[in-house]
């Protein structure tokens, strides 16, 4: 059977989408909230470690961003200011708004160059955290 071409966004999409739904609301993993995430970031924090990204593409992401987005604490913060993320969003929230900030970072030529692909900043961050999680072992669900 030949399955038809896969583009990087609807992969992202489908990716962002499935961990979502995997997810419920106000997930906690110890590890994760201990060494990566402030109050109320747990769902990003949980939806980047469900991503499973593979360490060569979040370190390129984060070696593509600046040094000052370099740690985990960071980027959480970073990727939720710029979403406007409320205070206690349900992952589907999460799901959908991060979908759309990384649409309008194309449009507002928020991109950043990695290995040859062009990202958006929103997707750059999410790649990188993601790295980091899996350098972390941090559980997944």
């Amino acid at each position: 059977m030949i399955l038809p071409p896969v583009s990087r966004r609807s992969l992202l999409g489908t990716a962002i989408k499935g961990a979502g739904a995997s997810l419920g609301s106000y997930l906690s993993f110890p590890t994760a909230q201990a060494n990566y995430s402030m109050a109320g970031h747990t769902e990003l924090t949980t939806l980047c470690s469900d991503l499973r990204c593979p360490r060569g593409i979040g370190e390129a992401c984060r070696l593509a961003l600046s040094p000052s987005e370099s740690r985990p604490s960071s980027l959480v913060r970073a990727i939720l200011a710029d979403i406007g993320s409320p205070e206690r969003p349900t992952s589907n929230e999460l799901a959908h708004a991060l979908m759309k900030r990384s649409r309008a970072d194309f449009g507002e030529r928020r991109v950043v160059s990695v290995d040859g692909w062009i990202l958006s900043l929103t997707e750059t961050r999410l790649y990188a955290l993601a790295g980091l999680l899996s350098d972390a072992d941090v559980p997944t669900a």
